[in-house]
């Protein structure tokens, strides 16, 4: 399902700005990594949010802070 959020021009650089809503829709906040794939049948820009690894795997990132918090 496609959902239209306007129309933007592209910028110098090859930039396009991202509104607030689009981004809050994605999951998406500043800092994030996003990764772009380009559909050449269609000529679609697909724009994913990436992973992050404490999303990914919470509980080695748990057990990585509990090690910490018993060695001080």
């Amino acid at each position: 399902m496609k959902i239209r959020f306007g129309t933007k021009k592209v910028q110098k650089m090859g930039r396009v700005a991202l509104t607030e809503a689009l981004l809050r829709n994605a999951g998406i906040q500043e800092g994030d990594s996003v990764d772009l794939y380009f559909e050449a049948t269609t000529k679609a820009i697909i724009l994913e949010r990436t992973p992050s690894i404490e999303s990914a795997e919470p509980s080695l990132s748990a057990k990585h802070t509990k090690n910490k918090t018993k060695k001080l």
